[in-house]
């Protein structure tokens, strides 16, 4: 009998144990829970945060800039003073930053919160890229750089994508080549490469190590050094390029090295063969 209730206190005393353990499980997982409700609550606050404060500032910066542009027209009319018009030309500068500032954040907004649209059809990408070229040729004439576009014989260039975000794309990728890139040139080249057409930008620019490459698309990930402190930007435009680029059924990969400069590429599942 005394085996039996030795016995019966014991599986007594497991079951208090076990018992007192879920409660404790539980309770930390409840815990777990409320705090993970509240993360996104705020997570959530912070994204309308972001989104209305953009939006409020959108229209300001657009009234700002379109003034400023004027002042600059009628200033060329009006003969004013170099130091003057130097003035006006920071000022545009900066609103000019300021505005795809804004624009990025409401890309992020856009996309974190499932609300960026694309309307995805067949387009020819061969005149999309040179539309791009060509509105970029200043800028990479400005820094005395050449600007390349060569279409390899016999591409098919027919995709499935969203025009204007295809052109986005495009803008932000050679534009930063063109920004990291102090002499030499910038290519654009595409080609078929299976089922794909491959868009690929390359340039002889300052490069980056395998390490600054692997965080290459992170928010707010910008690459800090001498070379690079004078180079502005927001940090998110790499980010925003991948995740449309992953949204319009594409991919995206960069090799670079150090002092010989970087290569982006960009592919789309091709529609059909062009006749």
């Amino acid at each position: 009998l005394a085996t039996i209730l030795s016995k019966s206190y014991g599986i007594l005393l497991l079951g208090v144990i076990l018992i007192v353990l879920l409660l404790l499980v539980n309770s930390r997982l409840f815990e777990y829970s409320i705090l993970y409700n509240k993360i996104k609550e705020v997570d959530e606050m912070k994204d309308e945060f972001i989104s209305m404060t953009s939006h409020e500032l959108r229209t300001p910066v657009t009234v700002i800039k379109g003034y400023v542009q004027m002042m600059i027209e009628e200033a060329k009319d009006l003969n004013i003073k170099k130091e003057g018009m130097e003035y006006l030309s920071i000022i545009n500068t900066s609103t000019e930053r300021l505005g795809n500032l804004i624009e990025d954040l409401l890309d992020v907004s856009r996309i974190e919160q499932g609300r960026f649209k694309t309307d995805l059809k067949e387009i020819n990408a061969k005149p999309v890229i040179e539309e791009t070229i060509k509105e970029m040729s200043f800028q990479a004439k400005e820094k005395g750089l050449s600007l390349n576009f060569e279409v390899i014989e016999n591409t098919n260039d027919l995709i499935n994508v969203d025009k204007d975000k295809l052109k986005q794309v495009l803008i932000n990728i050679i534009g930063n080549s063109i920004k990291y890139t102090n002499e030499g040139s910038v290519d654009v080249k595409i080609s078929n490469k299976e089922d794909n057409l491959v868009i690929s930008i390359k340039d002889t620019g300052i490069g980056m190590s395998a390490k600054e490459r692997e965080h290459l698309f992170e928010k707010f990930y910008r690459i800090k050094n001498k070379k690079t402190q004078d180079v502005v930007g927001t940090g998110l435009g790499l980010w925003i390029t991948k995740q449309i680029v992953e949204m319009m059924k594409g991919s995206i990969f960069v090799d670079s090295i150090e002092e010989v400069g970087t290569q982006v590429t960009i592919q789309f599942p091709l529609i059909k063969k062009t006749k």
